[in-house]
């Protein structure tokens, strides 16, 4: 006989579900007289009564896909289990080839939907309509009612795209300047101290006694300090002043004077006014000087034209005392507005031809541009724009190569 663990214990392939169906039924036909008779009804396959239907398993169904299929309802799987205990032993496997009885119509109860049921003992009465019924009266319920909320667009609402014009103003490049307005005020300059002009001082920054000071009183940007007076005249609110530092000394063309910053005159006193440090080249420190900034026009887009002949003159001094100068760095040469030199103006560094000690002639050698920043009556800074060879010393010619159309 086959046991019941047996005959459960058969895999899901269709081919094998037969093969172990076909022995089945042999071994029934050869033992029928032994078996008894409810294991015999056992073995027999289930016949749909009136209105019933048969379903083959097919790989992939479950009693839960079945009952949402033919009961419309995917809760109503024990309905199917139910006609189909002795082919399906435990409801949560079904194998593919089996043949599974559906309920037909009249034989489910439907399941009763929560909150619909009536209350048992309760006698339900159906009022149908009328015309002359009176309508009841709306029931309001108790407590505080919610308030009426208005609907409106918001930032995510989708916008008429179709309906948006776009307008685009071009605006006109800007065009460049020979001459920074920067670089004209922290550019350095070589002029005796009588050329400078009615000078102040740094005196102290504008805070109280006690409180910390940087090392050396060096003064940050948008710090405030007090200037003393150029030579006793008091400057107007709104006042820019150059704040610079008085260097070593150049026989016979003057002082070096570097620039440490720009300040505005916020307020003016009797003895000293205070200033805003706005712009900062160098550190600013107690004991530097200030006067008045000079105004600085420059008109953009105009550059200088090149020239066959102008001005010469030498390199008499660099502004920092290195080995190696690099771009960017400043210069002075002994040309000046006396010779008609103007700021944007370009300068030609180059050697000079000369013989070798074996008496060979070295022809002249091109070292490097400059544009004048800076001029006073005798001297000029140059700004170094490029450099063919690192050799930039005191004493190399220069000469006038493009000049700014006057």
């Amino acid at each position: 006989m086959i046991s019941r663990r047996n005959r459960w214990r058969r895999v899901t392939t269709c081919p094998s579900r037969h093969l172990l169906s076909i022995a089945a039924i042999a071994l029934a036909a050869l033992l029928p007289e032994a078996l008894p008779l409810q294991a015999q009804e056992r073995q027999q396959e289930p016949t749909p009564q009136e209105g019933r239907r048969i379903h083959v398993v097919r790989t992939g169904d479950t009693l839960w896909d079945l009952a949402e299929f033919y009961l419309t309802d995917p809760f109503l799987w024990p309905e199917i289990y139910r006609l189909n205990t002795i082919v399906v032993e435990d409801p949560h496997w079904i194998y593919p080839a089996e043949e599974l009885l559906v309920p037909g119509p009249g034989e489910v109860i439907p399941r009763p939907i929560p909150g619909e049921q009536p209350v048992p003992g309760e006698e339900v009465v159906e009022r149908v309509p009328t015309p002359d019924m009176p309508t009841p009266p709306e029931v309001v319920p108790e407590g505080p009612q919610p308030m009426p909320v208005e609907e409106r667009a918001t930032i995510f609402a989708v916008r008429d795209v179709g309906a948006t014009t776009l307008t685009y103003q071009p605006i006109a490049p800007v065009p460049p300047v020979a001459v920074s307005q920067s670089d004209f005020y922290r550019a350095g300059m070589l002029l005796p101290l009588a050329e400078l002009g009615p000078r102040g001082e740094v005196v102290d920054p504008a805070a109280p006694r006690g409180f910390a000071v940087e090392p050396m009183g060096t003064i940050h940007r948008f710090g405030r300090f007090y200037v003393s007076h150029p030579d006793g005249e008091p400057p107007d609110i709104a006042d820019r002043m150059l704040v610079f530092r008085v260097e070593r000394r150049v026989k016979p063309w003057g002082y070096v004077i570097r620039p440490t910053g720009m300040a505005t005159i916020a307020a003016v006193y009797e003895d000293v006014s205070i200033a805003v440090l706005t712009e900062v080249y160098d550190r600013v420190l107690i004991g530097d000087q200030a006067m008045q900034a000079q105004r600085f026009v420059f008109q953009p887009g105009v550059f200088a034209e090149p020239v066959a002949t102008g001005p010469s003159g030498e390199l008499v001094a660099l502004m920092d005392e290195q080995l190696i100068a690099t771009s960017e760095d400043f210069v002075f040469i002994d040309v000046g507005r006396g010779q008609g030199v103007l700021v944007g103006d370009e300068f030609e560094l180059y050697a000079r031809t000369r013989r070798t000690r074996e008496g060979l002639s070295l022809p002249e050698e091109f070292i490097g541009t400059g544009r004048v920043v800076r001029v006073t009556e005798r001297t000029s800074t140059l700004r170094l724009l490029d450099m063919r060879h690192p050799t930039i010393d005191v004493g190399l010619p220069v000469r006038l190569v493009r000049k700014m159309p006057s």
